[in-house]
């Protein structure tokens, strides 16, 4: 047993993204087809075959339930990790503005913004994440 027992479970496809290393995967394909269980192999494959920190694998959804899903079983297998990136986009979103909004001068994000405000402070900073000098 080499505790990756979990890829057996995977068809070709699934595999392949799950060993896939270089640059990011997008998983496209439709409900029941095995996007959470692809992605949780892929996290796992990582972390104990290649020896990735958890700190260093941002792994995002489209909901929250397929977040907390994903955090339910790599908790499983990773007891005592940190899954604060595995998380959804737009909670990742959040977190990135909250933490870096200085940068482009505004005040941390609030559910009291305005449409306007929002749309503003995202066109900027997007310009700004953009921009050769970086953030």
């Amino acid at each position: 047993m080499d505790g990756l027992e979990f890829l057996d479970t995977l068809n070709p496809a699934q595999r392949e993204a799950a060993e896939t290393t270089e640059g990011y995967i997008r998983v496209i394909a439709g409900a029941g087809s095995g996007k959470t269980k692809t992605l949780t192999a892929r996290y796992l494959y990582l972390v104990q075959a290649l020896g990735v920190s958890t700190a260093n694998i941002l792994c995002v959804t489209f909901t929250n339930k397929a977040a907390a899903e994903m955090k339910k079983r790599i908790r499983r297998v990773l007891p005592d990790q940190d899954l604060a990136l595995i998380t959804t986009f737009h909670g990742f979103c959040v977190g990135l503005l909250k933490e870096d909004c200085h940068v482009l001068q505004y005040p941390p994000p609030s559910s009291f913004w305005t449409r306007r405000t929002r749309r503003r402070c995202c066109a900027e900073f997007l310009r700004s994440w953009a921009s050769p000098r970086g953030i």
